[in-house]
């Protein structure tokens, strides 16, 4: 298999409407993104809603979720709705999905929270439904598009590894831990290791504001700053700093998909500063 090339996906943690999704979807393509995503959270944009309009505008770009909470939804209705979204985007949707893990937005929107072996067995179950249902569809042109598991445990990263086409992993870790993540992917794996595109996730790019460390504040509030600013997830410094360990990651990990976490109502990176670091990390 030919090596593969990196790409770089946006993902939009938006609260505005579809349309200025829209014009964040056409701003990311300019400078650079290849895939735009739209997260799932209750306080932020519908994750489905506007990935047909994207699709349609920016006919450069794939498009998808990073990731669905399967634990909010029903596999035969999330089914549905997903190869309603692949029959309208041209072949460039991919599907992400996640176990769901914060409990608050469950109590938020009324639902239980189920135990870690409950989700994962809900997220399994997704993606079997899922795959029926393309293979199943009444339009035997639809073409089934790639699903992409996120997560770092080992029974999550298993099934993923059995099942995914797509692993991005959410660990937050150092890139040591990393390292251990993807040696553990690739034991799991075996023959159908090198059929999987490694991605991964900068939950905080803070390349113009290095202060700016709230999103992993929330994430690991319990840990010391020194700590935080160790996590591969955190992306701070120079351009050329940043551009550097992507392509450590890169070429000494085989990650070749690099996720950007953005809250587009409060970019503590600009979009100069991601065209330079997509350019400068571009082999």
């Amino acid at each position: 298999m030919a090596p593969r090339l990196p790409r770089f996906g946006i993902v939009l943690n938006a609260r505005g409407s579809v349309g200025d999704v829209v014009d964040d979807a056409r701003r990311a393509a300019d400078v650079g993104f290849d895939t735009i995503l739209i997260t799932d959270h209750l306080g932020f944009i519908s994750p489905l809603v506007p990935l047909a309009p994207i699709a349609a505008a920016v006919p450069s770009v794939r498009v998808g979720n990073c990731v669905l909470n399967s634990a909010f939804y029903r596999p035969a209705l999330l089914s549905r709705d997903l190869t309603a979204v692949a029959s309208v985007t041209d072949g460039r949707f991919e599907i992400g999905l996640g176990a769901g893990y914060v409990a608050d937005e469950f109590a938020m929107a009324g639902l239980p929270f189920p135990t870690p072996g409950q989700r994962l067995r809900l997220l399994t179950e997704h993606v079997d439904t899922i795959k029926s249902a393309f293979v199943e569809h009444p339009s035997r042109s639809l073409q089934a598009p790639p699903i992409m598991i996120a997560g770092s445990g080992d029974r999550l990263l298993t099934m993923a590894a059995q099942k995914a086409d797509i692993i991005t992993i959410g660990a937050l870790t150092t890139e040591a831990g990393l390292a251990e993540r993807v040696a553990y992917i690739k034991r799991q794996a075996g023959e159908r290791f090198d059929e999987i595109e490694l991605a991964f996730g900068f939950f905080q790019p803070s390349l113009d504001d290095p202060d700016d460390m709230r999103v992993i504040e929330m994430l690991a509030p319990e840990a010391a700053d020194a700590q935080r600013r160790a996590m591969a997830t955190v992306l701070d410094g120079s351009v050329t700093t940043a551009a550097d360990r992507i392509t450590r990651m890169r070429e000494d990990l085989g990650i070749t998909y690099f996720q950007f976490s953005l809250i587009t109502d409060s970019m503590s990176t600009s979009w100069d500063t991601l065209e330079k670091l997509l350019i400068a990390a571009r082999p």
